[in-house]
């Protein structure tokens, strides 16, 4: 554990390090103009510190994980903010090398270098802390959330999950179904502020949104991805259809009305579509 926190410690003083030589270069008024080789080694120097600071969040996320308690919650979320506060600040920076004309590989890793974010903290460090905060107390109340259909028995993710790849009865689906649902309806305030903090962080780094951030990802703009999209999808969409229909007829037929002739699939049917189907094949 002492190791952990002293490799953590490391990691993030190599950051600040950068992050300070880096802001004073950009203060400076006579400072050079920036070359392809300066950009090589940002991209090189952000690789290596990442790379560190991922594997403290991805060991601090396993322990947590493994063992939720306030504690692991906490550390979680403060590898998490170090790494994303960390994230934030090289893609922001990378921004100066934009108009360069940089080698096919340095442009390539400054660009996933802005798009590697999942999740965009504002620079504001309190709201960052509150951001990577809110996620892991979010994660930790999924996992640690149970169902208790009696005051003397409850169901834990792991228990509803079994339920659900098991069980015929259709009333008890749905109702397992509705109970673990339920264990998410506390966080909803924490979820809406989840998503302004993002949405603001993503606006710091150009984007129109946490969204707008996502589509990005794939070598196309944000637009052309929503395009492209809706193109796909109206090639599978009859296939879609046709199979929705004949899984609808199925469970229809197992569990009758509990499943409508014509509409959706009960959300609470929809573990058992495989199976049933097969079976009746």
């Amino acid at each position: 554990m002492v190791r952990r926190f002293s490799g953590l410690a490391l990691a993030m003083s190599t950051v600040l390090s950068f992050f300070r030589v880096a802001e004073m270069t950009a203060q400076t008024p006579n400072a050079k103009p920036s070359t392809a080789e300066e950009a090589k080694e940002f991209a090189d120097h952000a690789e290596q510190t990442l790379l560190k600071l991922w594997v403290d969040q991805g060991r601090a996320d396993w322990v947590k994980s493994t063992y939720i308690t306030d504690d692991t919650l906490t550390l979680a979320a403060q590898a998490a903010d170090k790494s994303i506060a960390a994230g934030v600040k090289f893609a922001k920076q990378a921004a100066r090398y934009d108009k360069l004309n940089l080698p096919p590989e340095t442009a390539r890793k400054l660009k996933l270098l802005k798009l590697s974010l999942t999740l965009a903290a504002p620079a504001d460090p309190s709201e960052s802390a509150e951001l990577t905060q809110i996620a892991a107390a979010m994660e930790g109340a999924y996992g640690k959330g149970k169902y208790c259909p009696t005051k003397d028995k409850c169901l834990d993710l792991e228990d509803i999950t079994k339920i659900m790849a098991t069980s015929r009865d259709a009333s008890e689906l749905l109702d397992v179904w509705a109970g673990w649902h339920a264990v998410g309806g506390p966080i909803k305030k924490d979820f809406v502020r989840y998503v302004e903090l993002a949405n603001k962080g993503a606006r710091e780094l150009g984007f129109k949104d946490t969204g707008a951030m996502w589509r990005a990802k794939y070598d196309m703009t944000p637009e052309e991805f929503a395009a492209e999209l809706d193109r796909l999808w109206e090639q599978v969409r009859p296939l879609y259809v046709s199979l929705h229909a004949y899984v609808r007829w199925k469970l229809r037929e197992k569990y009758g009305d509990a499943v409508p002739a014509s509409g959706p699939i009960p959300a609470a049917q929809l573990p058992r579509c495989a199976s049933v189907c097969a079976s009746s094949s």
